[in-house]
């Protein structure tokens, strides 16, 4: 069986060394445009590709982000799902999806979770316990909770950040515009 090509025989084919193949294939990094063109030419010609785990053991940064639900009957969280992750690809990140049992807490995906060194963790309809918020807080694992708010106390309650609606005020929004119009009444 043949092994996949590797940085350092881009590097001897291209003849340069392997910290500028790296260079090539990190966005943004400096690499002069003949030295990226031999290691364009000599990647193709091996067939190689960077190696992203590799990479996340050198940078210790995975891209990854873990996205916690416990459900999908909801219409809504497809749409959320489609649109988190055009947008974190977008920023050269990856949704890895989890799901936790429904309404209990998070905390039996936790250790799956933190093994993939995910670089930040989103629940949607997904319950965060003070358990995961802690152990997640001391590894330095941002959590975000989507469309749910905090209920916990002390160092737990700071260990995550919410973002919701604020469906009160909408609900009145909604009630003063079809009494303005006159929507509903007979």
């Amino acid at each position: 069986m043949k092994t996949a090509p590797r940085a350092q025989d881009v590097a001897d084919l291209a003849e340069v060394s392997q910290s500028a193949v790296s260079r090539t294939f990190t966005p943004g990094a400096s690499v002069s445009e003949e030295t990226r063109r031999k290691v364009l030419a000599a990647a193709q010609k091996l067939g190689y590709r960077p190696n992203a785990l590799a990479r996340s053991l050198i940078t210790r940064r995975s891209r990854i982000v873990a996205l916690v639900m416990s459900y999908l009957e909801n219409q809504f969280y497809p749409l959320v799902i489609e649109k988190l992750s055009q947008k974190l690809q977008k920023e050269g990140y990856h949704v890895l999806m989890f799901i936790a049992e429904v309404d209990e807490a998070a905390d039996g995906v936790l250790a799956e979770i933190l093994q993939y060194q995910a670089d930040g963790i989103v629940m949607a309809s997904a319950m965060l316990s003070s358990n995961v918020a802690r152990s997640c807080a001391e590894v330095g694992v941002p959590v975000v909770q989507f469309n749910r708010v905090s209920i916990l106390g002390g160092l737990a309650r700071h260990a995550s950040s919410s973002v919701t609606s604020d469906n009160y005020a909408g609900g009145q929004m909604a009630a003063r515009l079809l009494h303005r119009t006159g929507a509903g009444l007979p």
